[in-house]
């Protein structure tokens, strides 16, 4: 009881004793609550009123203002001009306590030059609170609570160690693979490019007349699939970039591989038609578009059997026994020209 009356009379001596001035600064600190409880919060208001061309160093606060209370925020100064040259400077500062106590508050100071202001002590008293120690109740164990899901707190020790985990599988896999393709260079090899360029053609070319594009009024798309397959067959018989050249490009080209003249005038009279077609909007007859195919078919003949007769024309050497010593000779078989290509060609 004696303690209550003592609090509540350094309390009221604090109160009325709130304002402080010298000369022309005058200082005040005051406090929106000076009963608490342990871990609520409080605020102090300093207000300071001086001349506007005063300088005044405000209070050095740190993270305490005595020992069991504790700086949360100061906010910055708050400045209203005021009449006859005055102003009025306002600042806050946040506290807490976690320890019950009446704590006294020392005056703060205030430095204008060689003058020095103290504001008026202040007092805080703080509760906790009151524990029945008489009560028999119990109260159940709270469940535990699920922490969130925090992405970063999983990168480092499960997805880095998953994603060195699948970059070392790719590795393995593409050695591994890499291997294989170097054991059997056949492997590398497109399943189309197993196929002799002469067949593949034909095939083409069957796939083509099924389809019938001419019959239907799309002769463009007709005679470009028709230059196309002869553009690929051309580059892997002959080895040149086929489908990169003009068709005059093409002809200049095969002049050097040693190719039959009318075949090569039936090739590049198609090619012309062809590129009317599609660039000039020509309409073919029904009889150039039916030998137009025909044409094709010849040149992958005719340039077929002379890639045979060069492969033929190559000696060949046997052995009849671990003791023969004896070459034979064979005979370089040529097929005769084809004398009829006339019946190939477009009707003009």
């Amino acid at each position: 009881m004696k303690k209550k009356i003592l609090s509540a009379l350094l309390l009221l001596t604090l109160f009325f004793a709130g304002h402080v001035s010298a000369q022309n600064l005058q200082v005040m600190a005051k406090m929106d609550s000076t009963n608490i409880l342990i871990g609520d919060q409080t605020v102090i208001h300093f207000e300071l009123t001086q001349d506007k061309n005063q300088i005044v160093s405000f209070p050095l606060l740190t993270d305490t203002i005595v020992k069991g209370i504790e700086i949360l925020d100061i906010n910055k100064p708050d400045t209203v001009v005021l009449s006859d040259n005055r102003i009025s400077i306002k600042q806050d500062v946040l506290i807490t306590s976690f320890d019950s106590a009446l704590y006294y508050i020392p005056p703060f100071r205030f430095i204008a030059g060689s003058d020095t202001v103290y504001t008026n002590p202040l007092a805080l008293n703080v509760q906790t609170f009151e524990v029945d120690l008489e009560s028999k109740e119990l109260f159940d164990i709270k469940t535990i609570k699920k922490a969130p899901f925090v992405f970063m707190d999983y990168f480092w020790p499960v997805f880095i160690p998953l994603i060195l985990i699948i970059v070392f599988a790719l590795a393995i896999w593409y050695y591994l693979k890499w291997k294989k393709n170097r054991t059997n260079p056949e492997n590398n090899i497109p399943a189309e490019l197993l196929i002799p360029a002469a067949d593949a053609a034909r095939i083409s070319l069957e796939e083509l007349k099924e389809k019938k594009l001419w019959q239907q009024g799309l002769e463009k798309e007709y005679y470009s699939s028709l230059t196309d397959i002869l553009r690929v067959y051309i580059e892997r018989r002959f080895l040149i970039g086929a489908m990169e050249m003009t068709s005059a490009e093409i002809i200049d080209s095969l002049k050097n591989k040693e190719l039959d003249k009318s075949v090569l005038f039936s090739l590049k009279d198609l090619m012309q038609v062809s590129d009317f077609v599609k660039f000039a909007k020509l309409k073919p007859t029904y009889e150039e578009n039916e030998s137009s195919i025909i044409i094709a078919e010849s040149f992958i003949d005719k340039t077929e059997e002379k890639q045979k007769e060069t492969e033929e024309s190559e000696p060949q050497v046997t052995v009849e026994n671990d003791n023969a010593n004896d070459l034979l000779d064979r005979d370089i078989i040529k097929d005769d020209q084809d004398s009829d290509h006339d019946k190939y060609m477009p009707k003009s």
